[in-house]
């Protein structure tokens, strides 16, 4: 299957599991069976992480009059987020106008066809910085209106176990070590294994409330990121056929150590802010 390039490449009769990134991010999918997902995300030379649970999807999206699913935490069982299936991805290696850095982006779609309803995970990442940019866009392609509860920015799989990691959590760098199994509508979190200081360090770029949510799967940790819940404040959005929706921007840097995760946060910082003066790019969106 092919990993760079700008067009769109159809499901089949490619071997289905991916690779995207870059020298300092390496991002796996598995884009076969019935429910896409992604496995790992990690720095080049890092251990591989656990098998991730078959069972949490790439996206994860609730409607309104469909269940959450089998009993789980926040953005990760959905029967929508089970029902939707590959239908095509693109990468692109975009360098920006002007002085700013550039960027790997991929778009892998999916699609319900019992709703009508087609979810784009969309990722990036400036080149040589180890952080991945994610969120989630949704288009009502049938022919109904459908009401969307909560949609998750990203949902990743197959961490180290909770018994390896602590967790922190907090407002702005300021960052406190919390209970596990933690949730919350802080701005930021981290993740640290304790045998060899590896460090998933993340942030909500939306202006509204993030939620993020950290539980145990098949053995290992899953990290969920997203909007607001379902029902939290019973917010809700109306999607016409044809209308678009689109979660938060979250994003997850990697790093030895809080200092390396920071570091590599501050270099993405930089990436975002320098395109957004111009007005293009990833930053501007």
């Amino acid at each position: 299957m092919p990993q760079s390039g700008s067009e769109w490449a159809n499901a089949f009769p490619w071997s289905l599991a991916y690779r995207w990134g870059h020298s300092a991010l390496a991002v796996d999918f598995d884009l076969s069976g019935d429910t896409a997902r992604l496995v790992c995300v990690r720095r080049p030379g890092d251990p591989e992480q656990g098998e991730a649970d078959a069972l949490l999807p790439l996206v994860d999206v609730v409607l309104l009059g469909e269940s959450s699913g089998w009993s789980r935490s926040l953005f990760t069982g959905s029967a929508l987020g089970e029902r939707l299936r590959y239908r095509a991805h693109r990468s692109a290696f975009v360098a920006e106008d002007g002085p700013g850095v550039r960027w790997h982006r991929l778009v892998v779609e999916l699609w319900d066809p019992e709703s009508g309803v087609a979810a784009f995970g969309e990722y990036a990442s400036p080149d040589g910085v180890s952080v991945l940019r994610s969120r989630v866009r949704l288009r009502n392609e049938g022919d109904a209106p459908v009401t969307v509860r909560s949609v998750g920015s990203l949902l990743l799989g197959g961490l180290p176990s909770h018994d390896e990691l602590t967790v922190f959590q907090g407002r702005e760098e300021r960052l406190t070590e919390c209970r596990w199994s933690a949730d919350g509508p802080l701005t930021m979190g981290a993740l640290q294994c304790r045998a060899d200081a590896r460090t998933w360090l993340w942030q909500f770029e939306s202006a509204s409330r993030g939620v993020w949510a950290i539980g145990e799967a098949a053995g290992r940790t899953y990290l969920a990121l997203g909007g607001p819940a379902p029902d939290e404040h019973r917010r809700s959005e109306v999607l016409e056929p044809g209308a678009e929706f689109a979660s938060g921007w979250v994003a997850l840097a990697l790093g030895t150590g809080f200092d390396g995760a920071r570091g590599e946060l501050t270099a993405y910082r930089r990436a975002v802010r320098r395109p957004r003066r111009l007005g293009v790019g990833p930053g501007a969106s």
